[in-house]
């Protein structure tokens, strides 16, 4: 089997996704997957992150990768979690304060890196991909925390709901 073909091999495996640490682990160089760009048989999404042409990844996915230490809360994750039928036009992702991060895609909150990680889970969206999002109560403490931040009628509906 060619590098190439291995290379189709890893994106078949992975529902189309490929990272390229995957092929580095395999000793691939990478001029096999720029071959494979080139041929129209990939396409890169953001740096280390290539899916099978013409396969679609969702905004939640894609921004997830991007910014590995963000975390989905607040109004997304209110939204994931069925509180709130308004999709956010802006999406909520905390970060350690020691970050700083600069994205019109995003609303950004940060908190002390050792509070960072308390009550993280991984969930599975409908194309199979994953993302870290707060668990609910997780999430009603941010809210509440971030109260005069909020929209009243989210944050009303949030706090009955739960």
């Amino acid at each position: 089997m060619n590098k190439k073909d291995e290379i189709k091999k890893i994106l078949e495996n992975n529902n189309g996704i490929l990272y390229v640490k995957d092929i580095e682990e395999k000793y691939i160089h990478r001029q096999y997957l720029k071959e494979l760009e080139n041929d129209g048989y990939v396409e890169k999404v953001i740096k280390g992150l290539y899916v099978k042409k013409g396969k679609e990844l969702n905004e939640f996915f894609i921004l997830g990768e991007q910014y590995k230490s963000g975390i989905y809360s607040h109004n997304t994750a209110l939204y994931f979690y069925g509180m709130t039928d308004r999709t956010p036009l802006k999406l909520d992702m905390t970060f350690p304060s020691n970050n700083r991060v600069n994205n019109e895609l995003l609303n950004v909150h940060y908190i002390k890196k050792e509070k960072h990680k308390l009550g993280v889970k991984r969930i599975t969206l409908e194309d199979s991909t994953q993302i870290q999002i707060y668990d609910l109560e997780r999430t009603i403490c941010d809210i509440i925390k971030d109260k005069n931040r909020m929209d009243k009628e989210i944050y009303s509906k949030a706090l009955k709901g739960y």
